[in-house]
């Protein structure tokens, strides 16, 4: 894939769930952006082999162009300054998670799907580390021996809808990752500084979203950290326990316990009474407030949100 400039995401086999599929593959390449680093890791090898970055927006492309099948969820990558000749091995990042220095590196996911995820700003500077230890003398450089052409962004245009509206809960999450990772929405949001989409933990269930907010003398230093579940419709009592469980688990295991570092968000398109409730009750008696937003199509047939609470 590196050797023409482009990486890819196969599409889905047919199915009776693959649009929601395709919709979900969206999602997760939706939240790279130009300049990004693009790590290269190589199945049958189990080696992390190349560093890039993104070379304009991803997009949505059928023309063929690896004999084997059609990769049509796709971004263009450039030669970064990390030219490494010796790769990383699966089982030195495996340790490394095992040491709980990266923890959102995990190829087998709660989602069943391991094309493509993310890591953080801090996880990529280890793995950078770690290439230096095994390349401490290495000049070796990569050439793009055939870049492929300039291709607009065209992700959003891809969603599957229903009446306008996003038909999936992937559909929504595809907006959302366009925007967090483009700075949108800091009215209601904060200045978060990097966000993290599919966040595995040990519940067996991935955290929709993750925003961090860094230090602004030093983005790399995170200060608070704000968890977000997301649903398509109704945010009911199930999805709250949902976000309940999260929060308590990230408390524990990552932040040692240090609530001034947390905050939780719901999105979806209405809230249950009996969530309402509960968030107006926690709020009062315990000081814990969950931010409440609500997504909408405006009449222009833009993506918005607005805070509710």
């Amino acid at each position: 894939m590196y050797k023409k400039g482009l990486v890819g995401i196969p599409e889905p086999k047919a199915s009776r769930s693959s649009d929601n599929i395709f919709d979900g593959l969206l999602s997760r390449i939706s939240c790279i952006k130009d300049n990004d680093y693009v790590l290269i890791y190589i199945v049958g090898s189990k080696q992390l082999k190349g560093i890039y970055k993104a070379d304009g927006a991803p997009f949505y492309d059928t023309k063929q162009v690896w004999n084997d099948r059609i990769y049509p969820f796709r971004c263009r990558i450039k030669i970064s300054e990390y030219c490494f000749e010796n790769p990383l091995m699966l089982n030195d990042i495996n340790d490394l998670r095992n040491n709980n220095k990266i923890w959102t590196w995990a190829l087998q996911r709660a989602s069943g799907s391991n094309a493509m995820f993310a890591i953080s700003d801090y996880e990529f500077d280890i793995l950078i580390n770690e290439y230096i230890k095994i390349n401490p003398f290495s000049r070796y450089k990569w050439i793009i021996a055939e870049p492929y052409p300039y291709h607009e962004f065209n992700l959003l245009e891809q969603i599957h809808k229903n009446n306008n509206e996003p038909k999936y809960e992937y559909s929504v999450m595809t907006h959302l990752n366009y925007s967090f990772s483009n700075g949108y929405f800091k009215n209601i949001f904060g200045n978060y500084t990097d966000h993290l989409c599919y966040v595995p933990t040990n519940l067996g269930r991935e955290m929709d979203l993750l925003l961090m907010y860094g230090n602004p003398k030093d983005e790399k230093v995170i200060l608070s950290y704000d968890i977000i579940e997301v649903k398509r419709d109704e945010f009911d009592s199930d999805a709250l326990s949902q976000l309940i469980d999260y929060e308590s688990w990230f408390l524990q295991k990552k932040i040692a316990g240090d609530m001034k570092m947390l905050r939780t968000t719901a999105i979806a398109k209405r809230f249950s009474n009996d969530v309402i409730d509960y968030v107006s009750k926690r709020e009062k008696y315990e000081n814990k407030p969950i931010k409440l937003v609500r997504y909408f199509v405006d009449e222009n047939g833009k993506f918005n949100m607005e805070k509710i609470n």
